[in-house]
């Protein structure tokens, strides 16, 4: 009988300081979360490339490092660009408009990208040292993330087999948690690897094409915020049917209704810019990148929702977050909450 009460007091210690481990590393974590979602967006946007080049080398870190630095740390930097960019070409448009709600919800993005008046380090020195120091502070925040990013893709990619077959091995009785989580990894390669990367290239084809149609139209016209463009015309992808066609064709409009209207806009250039959007941004991804890139049966739309509502609800980083809750919730309801029922309604 004292055996069994030691035995039992002896569970319960152990139950509780796993609870506490459980909440210090969960903290840890959470401290780190924007940081941990890029290293997994990391890990599936590069993890074919990974294996295509490790299969030549067959040294897994040499293949990590170099494609983590040769695709993975360019991705970061192109979108890094895009994105801030078209957040202060979104501020101008807005200002523009004479949207200053739209600005307000801005601002805390643009004291992140933005500089002062005097653009040389010395000059916002001289100006204000308090930003200096939470420029330094900043820049030693992000520096920090991207460590952090960067070293959790790549163990993932790593090791990423090890950690499969340790799971297998430890769930090897719970087959339903085993294919749980393979469909989740299924998915989550879909979204990061097929549906961002399709974002991104169809968004980079897009504004390189504006800067195009820009170089190329007639004195005093041009493609206003040709970057802000790009980027919602990467993001429509994922609309259903319509698509990118959401941006550019209002866009055309807007560029007829100045012709018409004689605005010094020559009938030409909407009719170039229609057809050149239509054949080489719209028409050509389709064939040839969302095509073998964006395949899976979450619904698109749904994703897309879930991008938004994840950047509203999280901040910068919900954008990578929202898609990880969506298929793991997805899967739980579809996978596991039928068994547990089922489960509970026989021990009823």
């Amino acid at each position: 009988m004292v055996s069994s009460l030691r035995g039992g007091y002896r569970s319960i210690a152990w139950i509780l300081v796993g609870v506490l481990i459980t909440v210090v590393v969960a903290f840890t974590l959470y401290s780190f979360i924007g940081a941990i979602v890029i290293g997994i967006f990391l890990y599936y946007a590069t993890r074919p490339i990974y294996h295509w080049l490790d299969e030549r080398v067959d040294h897994p870190n040499v293949s990590s490092t170099v494609t983590l630095l040769t695709v993975g740390l360019p991705i970061l930097f192109i979108l890094a660009y895009a994105v801030f960019t078209g957040i202060q070409e979104a501020d101008r448009f807005f200002a523009a408009a004479d949207l200053q709600y739209f600005r307000t919800a801005l601002e805390p993005y643009l004291n992140l990208v933005s500089g002062s008046e005097d653009q040389s380090l010395l000059g916002v020195f001289r100006n204000n040292v308090s930003r200096v120091r939470g420029f330094a502070t900043g820049a030693l925040t992000w520096m920090l993330r991207l460590f952090v990013a960067f070293t959790l893709a790549f163990y993932l990619l790593r090791d990423d087999h090890k950690m499969a077959r340790w799971f297998r091995h430890s769930f090897e009785n719970q087959p339903s948690a085993v294919d749980f989580m393979e469909r989740v990894d299924d998915d989550l390669t879909t979204i990061y690897t097929g549906n961002l990367l399709t974002i991104g290239v169809s968004g980079l084809l897009a504004v390189v094409v504006y800067y195009g149609l820009d170089f190329v139209a007639p004195a005093g016209v041009g493609i206003q915020f040709p970057i802000l463009l790009g980027l919602l015309t990467g993001v429509a992808t994922l609309i259903p049917s319509v698509g990118m066609k959401l941006v550019y064709v209002p866009y055309t409009a807007y560029l007829g209704w100045q012709s018409v209207s004689g605005g010094g806009t020559p009938l030409w250039f909407p009719v170039v810019f229609l057809v050149v959007t239509a054949a080489v941004v719209d028409v050509f991804p389709d064939i040839f990148i969302r095509s073998y890139l964006s395949k899976g049966e979450i619904n698109m739309g749904l994703i897309l929702l879930m991008y938004v509502l994840g950047a509203v609800a999280f901040g910068w980083y919900g954008v990578f977050l929202a898609p990880i809750l969506l298929v793991v919730f997805i899967h739980f309801v579809e996978d596991i909450l039928p068994a547990l029922l089922g489960a509970e309604a026989t021990t009823a």
